[in-house]
């Protein structure tokens, strides 16, 4: 009521104004005009906004459902992102509000979320562990050192540490009898015979130990490299082969298809027949291997086609000619079409006793 009060008091001057042709209107001043155009222009927009609450929707744009602008909903979510104490999952209250199909795609989300989490921190809890692997490997991977080595490392180790004193010293027995024999602390027997029968000294016994190893650890690193090489040319072979095979392959496939599209121009039941060239195609291969390059895999179609074709001719029912016998009137005879009408049969039976 109040507010059709005020709309009909702001629109009452506008009735009451003068006429255009009455002469003795003080024109008012510009300042008073504008304030005057001003509050009732303010004044009427809010009344016809009260009274029609959709055109407020409207001249803010494209509003929300709950009458928010979109620079209020856009600013609302980023102070809802920024929000530390926002809980990740929606309260009761707000899933209340949302329809069905919303709630499953939120509880659907909810899932996944908590799924991710859960992978997210054992991959966490895993990652000193990846770590540390990773560096004993870098560092076995750097020092050429082998699995078996490394593994006879770790169990005298823990000899050592469980206090077997015993098998400890059995492990580490012969590396330390070759470390004495490298150093020259010691000699391998055949050199102490050489001593003891005066055929070299101490010192030169050691120094051809040494040298003797020193060879030998120089041939076993060359083996172990060579043998590291042949591996890897082994392993790039076969990927070199893989790739060949994928490659002819592709160039195989791409030619019967091209030499089949032919085929299905020229003949028009080879869509019939493409199951059954399709099998003989596999009899073939059976029967002269696999193609060995694209034109051989075109001459295993051919020959597949031509047999199914051979199959088609002998299933097919054999055409017999029409035989052509004179008539007294010297005209060619064949089946006689069947009479419509008795006029017809009666002249056909003529024509038949004339014969």
């Amino acid at each position: 009521m109040a507010d059709d009060q005020t709309l009909s008091n702001e629109v009452a001057p506008i009735d009451n104004a003068p006429s255009p042709g009455a002469t003795d209107v003080t024109p008012p001043s510009s300042g008073d005009t504008d304030k005057a155009h001003g509050e009732s222009k303010e004044s009427l927009l809010e009344a016809v906004q009260k009274a029609v609450p959709e055109l407020r929707k409207d001249r803010d744009g494209d509003a929300s459902e709950d009458g928010a602008s979109p620079t209020q909903v856009a600013k609302d979510k980023s102070d809802d992102d920024d929000d530390p104490d926002l809980p990740d999952e929606p309260t009761p209250e707000e899933l209340a509000k949302l329809t069905q199909s919303a709630k499953r795609r939120i509880t659907k989300l909810s899932k996944q979320r908590r799924q991710l989490a859960g992978e997210v921190e054992r991959l966490r809890a895993c990652e000193p562990s990846a770590k540390a692997a990773d560096q004993v490997t870098k560092y076995l991977r750097d020092n050429d050192i082998g699995q078996d080595d490394f593994l006879l490392t770790l169990e005298l180790a823990s000899a050592m540490r469980r206090g077997d004193f015993k098998k400890f010293y059995e492990g580490i027995q012969p590396y330390y009898r070759l470390a004495e024999e490298y150093l020259g602390l010691s000699l391998p027997q055949d050199l102490q015979n050489q001593v003891q029968q005066g055929h070299m000294t101490t010192q030169a016994a050691a120094m051809y130990s040494r040298e003797r190893m020193d060879r030998a650890m120089a041939q076993t690193n060359a083996a172990r490299q060579q043998a590291a090489l042949q591996q890897h040319q082994v392993m790039y072979a076969n990927q070199q082969q893989v790739s060949q095979r994928q490659a002819l392959a592709n160039n195989t496939a791409n030619a019967v298809n091209g030499w089949e599209s032919q085929i299905a121009q020229r003949d028009p039941d080879y869509a019939a027949k493409k199951p059954a060239v399709q099998n003989t195609m596999w009899a073939v291969v059976r029967e002269q291997g696999l193609p060995q390059s694209p034109e051989h895999g075109v001459a295993i179609a051919k020959e597949a086609y031509r047999r199914v074709n051979e199959q088609y001719r002998a299933w097919a029912p054999q055409r017999r000619p029409t035989t052509r016998i004179p008539s007294s009137t010297g005209r060619t005879a064949g089946v006689s079409p069947e009479p419509k009408t008795l006029l017809e049969a009666v002249t056909n039976a003529r024509e038949t006793a004339r014969l």
